[in-house]
């Protein structure tokens, strides 16, 4: 009796070890990896380099004289951003004692010469549909009606904000000023000097 018993219960045991291997579920698995967040860059450039340029220079200005200088404006890096324009206080320099009869201290060129500035958007080199006037009042305006010249003394410490409100990456703008002294400009600007900086920034769109 005692031998059938134990039989019975080996039995038993291998058909709960066959059960159990039954009961397993169902899965699949999947992964995601290098997760990555790498910051975007706003660079500008401007005539192909993040180094001070000189847009304009004119040796010798002369009543009736005319003329224009211009830098490409470009935006190198990965993010689009707006463009703020600036400028410094003008300076103005009388002519050096003994290089002209009419030198003084003060300089009076700032007072009579005049500039117009613009960005040329499509680079055309003439204004056309598009382009963005730089008013001395710190205002924009559409230059196909007219470029708005003015006494440089007057752009003196001037802020343009967005002028574009959406420089794109790889975007090129050229920036142009334009310069005219009048006719009847008189003698009392003979060597003197005027002078500004301009500044560009390329910033996250609506920051300020």
């Amino acid at each position: 009796m005692k031998k059938i018993i134990g039989l019975s219960v080996a039995a038993l045991l291998i058909i709960g070890v066959i059960g159990g291997a039954t009961l397993a579920y169902f899965s699949d698995t999947e992964s995601s990896t290098n997760n990555t967040l790498t910051a975007g860059v706003l660079d500008l450039n401007i005539d192909g380099g993040n180094v001070a340029v000189t847009t304009l220079t004119v040796a010798a200005a002369e009543p009736g004289g005319s003329g224009s200088g211009s830098s490409t404006l470009t935006n190198v890096g990965s993010m689009t951003g707006e463009l703020d324009i600036s400028t410094s206080p003008v300076t103005n320099t009388g002519a050096v004692s003994g290089t002209s009869e009419y030198a003084d201290d003060s300089g009076d060129l700032g007072a009579v010469a005049q500039i117009a500035m613009y960005l040329d958007i499509d680079q055309s080199g003439t204004v056309t549909a598009g382009d963005i006037g730089l008013q001395s009042d710190g205002t924009t305006y559409d230059p196909t009606g007219g470029l708005a010249y003015d006494v440089v003394d007057n752009y003196a410490s001037e802020v343009w904000n967005e002028v574009i409100t959406s420089m794109v990456s790889s975007a090129s703008d050229d920036i142009v000023i334009l310069w005219q002294v009048p006719a009847g400009a008189g003698n009392s600007i003979q060597g003197d000097s005027v002078s500004f900086d301009i500044t560009f920034t390329l910033e996250q769109a609506d920051v300020d």
